[in-house]
């Protein structure tokens, strides 16, 4: 492995905006969207030009996470697999509740963390695509390079 990337899911990879309320910050306003979540609506949701790039990147050269705020459940996995998102790892909110108090920076920070101290990834790049300011922030102070995937979706638009 060269590098690891990172990418966030909602508004980085996935326009999920029908249904994802934000909170003023920019980070997701969980309650309201557990209230939004349905197997339809996730269904509804479509692809962001950066999913292109992702899919792109060679598997063996690069470690790829998907680090998201969400809660997986099965039309969140059916939807990946469905449109052909794999990742070397995915991690999310668990179900059960337990981390729903966490704000999406020290959430993602903490599941990122984990593996960032693994040997086999220690001295590697990374690099992050995430939506949210406080999250980009987060993930600087951690030292991972992380991008403004509203801006490089807007860029790749183009394309």
């Amino acid at each position: 492995m060269k590098r690891v990337v990172v990418f966030d899911l909602d508004e980085t990879v996935v326009d999920s905006a029908h249904r994802v309320p934000n909170n003023p910050d920019g980070t997701l306003n969980l309650a309201k969207y557990l209230e939004l979540k349905t197997y339809d609506s996730v269904m509804r949701d479509s692809l962001l030009p950066l999913v292109r790039t992702m899919k792109g990147l060679c598997r063996k050269e690069n470690y790829i996470i998907i680090c998201t705020a969400r809660q997986m459940g099965k039309a969140d996995w059916d939807f990946l697999e469905l449109h052909g998102i794999t990742a070397h790892k995915v991690l999310h909110r668990p179900e059960d509740g337990s981390e729903n108090h966490k704000k999406d920076g020290p959430l993602k920070r903490a599941k990122l963390q984990r593996i960032k101290n693994l040997a086999q990834f220690r001295d590697l790049p990374w690099f992050m695509f995430d939506d949210a300011k406080p999250v980009i922030t987060e993930m600087r102070k951690m030292g991972i390079v992380c991008l403004n995937a509203i801006k490089v979706n807007k860029r790749l638009e183009a394309f």
